[in-house]
């Protein structure tokens, strides 16, 4: 074990200072996508600068989470790179390429290297050194099938529903209003759909794209209604 304990500690240094880096990079990604009014929706920032910090110090209950989450997240992005041509049409994705290459390439080549960044460091915290190390410390061995599994089905379920809920009576309402704000020359796709309701009362808000040959836009709807 004496011999085996600089080993482990060094992985976890290793692991640990890989997922500051990322969390800092993903800090400042935000801080860009802000600014320039980009969507954003990455969770890992300052949790994974925090999770790196326990890790360069040794900590092996941590080692254990964070391989569970990194395994977590790496199947379920695989999962969304699989199911993405089946959530958004094809037409959409051109256009977006067409009308954005530098922020569409930024985008994927950003996930791609936080991915790769992740399954590292999974990687690396399932090695012999710190599953001995983690044993020795009463700590069960982790698995990364069920984080895998666990990936896949909420990525699998999500988009199910997904398709459901942008199927909807709701969602075609939104494509009509966004139609008379952009006219009959463009095509439309809902991306994004918030229904609240409170007694007989229902408030919709939606993001519908529209886009044609020559620009894609973002068209904004809401509106409200009373059941009977």
């Amino acid at each position: 074990m004496d011999m085996d304990q600089p080993l482990y500690r060094g992985i976890l240094k290793r692991a640990g200072f890989v997922l500051v880096a990322v969390g800092l990079v993903d800090i400042g990604w935000m801080i860009y996508c802000i600014v320039n009014g980009i969507a954003y929706s990455s969770s890992l920032n300052i949790f994974a600068v925090i999770a790196g910090i326990l890790l360069i110090r040794g900590g092996l209950r941590t080692a254990g989470i964070v391989r569970w989450l990194a395994t977590f997240f790496v199947a379920a992005f695989v999962c969304v790179a699989v199911f993405f041509p089946l959530l958004q049409p094809i037409g959409l994705t051109i256009a977006e390429i067409r009308f954005n290459t530098v922020g569409v390439v930024t985008g994927v080549l950003f996930a791609v290297a936080i991915i790769a960044a992740l399954y590292w460091v999974a990687r690396e915290l399932g090695r012999e050194p710190i599953q001995v190390a983690r044993e020795a410390a009463g700590l069960k061995r982790g698995n990364t099938r069920v984080p895998g599994f666990c990936g896949i089905g909420v990525v699998v379920a999500g988009s199910v529903a997904l398709v459901f809920f942008l199927g909807g009576e709701s969602a075609d309402r939104a494509k009509r209003e966004a139609a008379e704000q952009v006219g009959p020359d463009f095509a439309l796709h809902v991306t994004s759909l918030m229904i609240s309701e409170s007694g007989r009362h229902k408030s919709v808000s939606a993001v519908v794209a529209a886009w044609n040959d020559k620009e894609v836009r973002d068209i904004s709807v809401h509106w409200e209604e009373l059941r009977n």
